[in-house]
């Protein structure tokens, strides 16, 4: 129910103003963390949101390029939140 979904997470969330919170994804935007991703060693899983309004599913070929070895999953219906949407979809 994304109505519910909507109120939970209005109702956790800290109460910030629009600038502070424009200023959070203003420094996401500028966040580079190609050389963490290169440097780590273990297995990674990399899951995108078909409607990821952040960030778009068309970054995982980005991503392939740069990591070949990264797995790769895509739930095409799902948002952002896909973990808060569907936890058992996931």
């Amino acid at each position: 129910d994304p109505r519910g979904l909507s109120r939970l997470l209005l109702a956790g969330a800290p109460l910030s103003s629009p600038s502070v919170l424009m200023s959070g994804l203003e420094l996401l935007a500028q966040l580079d963390t190609r050389q963490a991703l290169q440097a780590f060693r273990g297995p990674q899983l990399h899951l995108f949101g078909g409607l990821d309004g952040l960030v778009p599913a068309e970054a995982a070929g980005d991503l392939l390029a740069l990591l070949p070895d990264v797995e790769i999953g895509l739930i095409e219906q799902a948002s952002h939140a896909f973990l808060l949407e569907d936890p058992h979809g996931v």
